[in-house]
């Protein structure tokens, strides 16, 4: 495929990625944004017929691609992307109608009808015919190059649209008065062209872009020599035939150990984290990192949404006895299978032994974190009365966590704050209820006592204490008080989100940032766990609707914030907060899961919001 005059180049890449819906034409624009390069490898096909899909084009590809090659992927037709029901049944729904009709997209399908008469092609067709017979895209450690390979309908189709894209070219810049873009050159014998920042030649139906001319030369010399490529490296033999999706839309394989010996400093492959957050989050993943010799991620689409999938090998060694906190023993920490919050907007049921994780930091930071975490255990054992944090406060509570937002309701005739938060916060169980709770109140309480010292010195409202106690559980609670002297004309301050609480039910504790989502939660039956049965380490679960609902409340904050950050009118901001809206609109729900266990395994799910 040809780079055209940065306008309509722009407004074509835009609309296929509008059209397709998929990372297919992001991965496109991406390539031919930054490299503007196309190079064509040769074939047998005989001109002017259209053949059907070939079962070896993946195989060539990996022949003729170097062994070097760190990252080989491909891509289902552009054709199976539009044609698809997820695809059919997503632009009929209001949701995406209402898209199409914003002002962005009016921008794309001005710059779709400018592309179709520069080409005199429909976009959709061309992008058809482009990817006829599947796309494939390629990374080179070697050359640092970059490569999209399409192939296309026929040879005759693509001489066609290649000397039709030229021409355009030539005609656009001379009416422009500039130089002719495009330098013809030539190697071994094929006639090469160079526009902009890549090189494109012509032969067969094969079209290969790229932004490297080394790495061009590679893949026809292992062409026309015929010589063996990827196909016969180490690491891709093993991930093919190991780590396959069946029924993808588009896969990728990955040389995990050539790129970490090439990148040994990026802190991505160190396998040690540079903070306490970062461990508490990617621990596990980043010992993966660190050991796994190759990755393969997919995705794939049903009637009713989007899924992607990455995994690699995985072994209990890699995470050893300092890592447990994450992954649990021989990698079989489990998340718990709780049922969720009432109203929630998010929820994060994981495997984490805090314990664990707090009494090992040597093992997994540097000295400077360590040397923080020894302050903050010298800080949190005078709150807790001279116990320590880590053996004896966190080693009481389960290594099993749930974390949530959920909606939060205000009083309709009270005065409510400015900027209205969801709330939010965790569930646990105790190891020893009878022993920890008192201790727990003690501190909780202390806390709330130490908030009101400090904001009183700072004009700040102060919070009030209450005890609950409903149905067997003990609820410790406390909100800010409404001054009666004083004004609030534009609303509460933020601060008046939240009522924290702690709440006790048997083993369980619930701490929380407002008092009626304790009182939800400890309702429940925390048996019932519903279809909730996946065993996995991570499960993060959102609801779009939810989430829209949560940021349309706080719409006017949002776009005066925006307003200001950006420095935009007031149209202008609320433009880009109709857009987040309407694009969060077409998701209706997202699930991601994690786990390490014989494999190391991501799952991310997108559900579409197919309401009429």
């Amino acid at each position: 495929m040809l780079s055209f005059d940065l306008k309509i180049k722009t407004h074509l890449l835009a609309s296929l990625a509008w059209w397709l819906f998929l990372p297919t034409s992001i991965l496109v624009a991406t390539l031919n944004g930054s490299l503007s390069g196309v190079l064509c490898a040769q074939d047998n096909e005989p001109k002017g017929t259209s053949p059907t899909v070939q079962t070896d084009s993946e195989n060539q590809i990996a022949d003729w691609l170097p062994e070097t090659t760190v990252l080989f992927g491909k891509i289902a037709p552009v054709e199976q992307w539009l044609e698809h029901p997820l695809r059919t049944s997503w632009i009929e729904t209001e949701s995406f109608k209402k898209l199409w009709r914003s002002p962005q997209a009016l921008q794309v399908r001005s710059g779709i009808t400018i592309a179709e008469i520069a080409l005199g092609l429909k976009l959709d067709q061309l992008a058809k015919d482009l990817s006829d017979r599947g796309a494939y895209v390629a990374i080179d450690s070697q050359t640092q190059a970059v490569a999209l390979m399409l192939h296309t309908r026929s040879e005759q189709w693509l001489d066609d649209y290649i000397d039709k894209a030229l021409d355009y070219l030539r005609k656009d810049a001379k009416s422009k008065g500039d130089p002719d873009p495009i330098q013809s050159t030539e190697y071994r014998g094929v006639q090469a062209y160079k526009i902009q920042n890549g090189i494109f030649v012509k032969l067969g139906s094969w079209v290969l872009m790229t932004n490297q001319g080394d790495f061009a030369k590679a893949v026809v010399d292992h062409k026309l020599d015929n010589r063996k490529g990827l196909s016969q490296a180490p690491w891709y033999r093993e991930a093919s035939s190991k780590l396959q999706a069946t029924g993808s839309m588009a896969e990728v394989w990955i040389d995990l150990a050539r790129i970490r010996s090439q990148m040994k400093n990026n802190d991505l492959f160190r396998g040690q984290a540079n903070d306490f957050g970062a461990e508490l989050i990617l621990g596990g993943v980043l010992s993966v990192l660190a050991n796994a010799q190759v990755m393969h991620a997919s995705m794939t689409m049903d009637e009713q949404g989007i899924a992607l999938e990455v995994q690699s090998p995985s072994d209990p060694t890699w995470y050893g006895q300092a890592r447990q906190h994450y992954v649990g023993p021989d990698a079989k920490g489990r998340a718990p299978n709780w049922p969720k919050v009432p109203g929630a907007i998010a929820t994060l049921s994981t495997y984490r032994d805090l314990a664990q994780m707090w009494l090992r930091a040597g093992d997994l930071f540097n000295q400077d974190v360590n040397d923080q975490l020894a302050q903050a255990d010298n800080t949190l054992t005078t709150i807790f009365a001279g116990k320590d944090f880590g053996s004896d406060i966190l080693t009481a509570i389960e290594p099993e966590l749930q974390i949530f937002a959920a909606e939060r309701s205000f009083d309709q005739a009270a005065l409510k704050p400015t900027i209205q938060l969801p709330s939010f916060g965790m569930v646990a169980r105790l190891k020893d209820p009878a022993k920890l709770q008192r201790e727990l109140k003690r501190t909780f309480q202390s806390f709330i006592g130490f908030l009101n010292v400090a904001g009183a010195q700072e004009g700040q409202p102060q919070l009030e204490q209450d005890t609950i106690q409903q149905n067997g559980a003990s609820i410790y609670t406390s909100q800010f008080i409404v001054e009666e002297d004083r004004k609030y004309p534009d609303g509460l301050p933020i601060q008046f989100n939240f009522q924290p609480t702690l709440a006790f039910l048997d083993d369980r504790v619930v701490l929380c940032s407002s008092v009626d989502c304790a009182k939800s939660i400890l309702g429940q039956n925390p048996l019932d766990a519903g279809s909730q049965t996946a065993q996995v380490q991570t499960r993060l679960e959102a609801d779009g609707a939810s989430i829209q609902k949560a940021l349309q409340i706080n719409s006017n904050p949002i776009i005066a914030r925006n307003m200001v950050e950006k420095g935009t009118t007031r149209i202008e901001a609320k433009r880009e907060f109709d857009m987040l809206m309407l694009l969060i609109g077409l998701v209706k729900r997202m699930d991601m899961s994690l786990e390490f266990q014989d494999q190391a395994r991501l799952r991310l799910r997108f559900d579409a919001n197919l309401d009429p």
